[in-house]
């Protein structure tokens, strides 16, 4: 009986601890009591105390949740989509007070996802063997640009099937899901078209959002599932690891330590993760740099230390540990503040149609499966082939790229999935560039 017991731990405390807290978070949020910032446009935000302990309270329950409902935590990424969705759910039924609202909009835009990613990103290259990394990026970038050709050839193929055609199908429903996140959807996409028609577009560009956002919740669901399914598969999936065995056989991957006991460890290495995702803004911004977007050359550099070796590796370490911090300390309150700043439930639904959510199953999958091949093909494990290259090229961004790794639990392979999100998404501009004047 003892086996069959619910573990109960938020927060990283047990029930009977746990629930006071709770309550206490309740009481300030919901009886008036919630401390407010004053700035200087006029908004009214609740602090940065009350908005943090109201998203680790909401978060970490939704997530503690997700991973205790059976079917749901394994297949349908459960622990992430719970918090996602019931956080979202909260704000659209108008449970979440407006103070509250605005407080997890300036967190959540002053750079709190920012400096999670730069935590996980910098970490996730770090903790990388160097022989590893190298022989993964070189077969890595094949396998983006073969899952998009499937995409591309699904999306066409659903168009037929559903009655939309190959071309609206393509360039209307599945390249908004492609193109490098919600940025992508609202700006780079209807900016594209508009250019390439003569006719503003822009007025798309909130139905661009919406599929991008369906798309983003079925990448989701697909990455738990295919875990699910490919979990006893030695061939298919990798258990993490994205470099297949039998590729990397003469390599010896190094034992990495997953904390210190030494917090100015641990500063240390948010410290030189927040100044190396700096560095990569300034890059980014360069002239002459510029087709390479700033979180883009945060990999870059990332990837320059681990190879070179020129950063002693015990403060790799301190960088490990700030990402084993991230990971988990603040992930439920990440997607718990994604879920009411980003995402909206009634963008879900304005625009949605059995037809258009059809198209964007099948072009999700198809770049899956091509990923999943072409990875295969490479030397790389299908399954981490397919979540990276594949899943993380159909979401909103960043954040997608988050929860989808979360729902697969390979958080560990976000270098990847962000090479996916921000050179696959250019990538897939040029691809419908391409293909616009071709088929318009």
């Amino acid at each position: 009986m003892e086996k069959n017991k619910i573990n109960f731990e938020v927060c990283g405390l047990p029930f009977k601890i746990f629930v006071p807290f709770f309550i206490m978070v309740m009481a300030a949020v919901y009886l008036g009591f919630i401390p407010t910032a004053k700035l200087a446009d006029g908004l009214t935000p609740s602090s940065f105390v009350a908005t943090i302990a109201y998203l680790m309270a909401i978060g970490g329950l939704f997530f503690w949740l997700g991973n205790a409902i059976p079917i749901v935590n394994n297949y349908l990424g459960g622990a992430c989509l719970l918090p996602l969705l019931g956080a979202s759910f909260l704000n659209y039924v108008g449970l979440v007070p407006q103070t509250m609202v605005s407080g997890v909009k300036v967190l959540m835009s002053g750079g709190f996802q920012d400096a999670y990613i730069a935590m996980l990103l910098v970490g996730s290259i770090l903790v990388m063997d160097r022989k590893i990394l190298l022989n993964a990026t070189a077969r890595y970038i094949p396998t983006v640009i073969g899952s998009q050709i499937f995409a591309i050839a699904f999306a066409m193929i659903a168009g037929l099937i559903t009655g939309f055609g190959p071309v609206k199908a393509l360039f209307d429903i599945a390249a908004p899901c492609m193109s490098g996140g919600s940025g992508g959807a609202v700006t780079t996409l209807p900016k594209l078209y508009s250019e390439l028609s003569g006719t503003d577009m822009m007025t798309e560009a909130g139905k661009f959002l919406c599929y991008a956002s369906i798309a983003n919740v079925v990448a989701i669901v697909m990455a738990a599932t295919f875990g699910g399914i490919t979990k006893n598969s030695k061939v298919i999936n990798g258990g993490g690891q994205i470099m297949r065995k039998g590729v990397q056989e003469d390599l010896t991957a190094e034992k990495r330590p997953a904390t210190s006991a030494d917090y100015k460890a641990l500063g240390g290495g948010i410290f030189m993760a927040f100044c190396l995702y700096l560095l990569g803004n300034i890059l980014g911004n360069v002239p002459g740099l510029k087709v390479i977007p700033g979180l883009a050359w945060t990999i870059v550099l990332g990837i320059i230390i681990k190879c070179t070796g020129i950063l002693p590796a015990k403060y790799e370490d301190n960088c490990v540990y700030s990402m084993n911090f991230a990971l988990r300390a603040l992930l439920p309150m990440l997607i718990a503040g994604i879920g009411i700043n980003s995402l909206k439930f009634s963008a879900l639904t304005e625009y949605f149609s059995i037809g258009a959510f059809i198209v964007i199953i099948i072009a999700v999958l198809g770049a899956f499966l091509g990923a999943l091949l072409f990875g295969h093909l490479t030397g790389l494990y299908g399954y981490e082939a397919g979540v990276t290259a594949g899943l993380c090229c159909c979401n909103i961004g960043g954040s997608g790229d988050l929860a989808v790794l979360s729902a697969a639990n390979r958080m560990n392979l976000l270098a990847f999935a962000s090479i996916s999100t921000r050179i696959g998404g250019a990538l897939m501009v040029i691809w419908i560039g391409i293909l616009y004047r071709l088929l318009h």
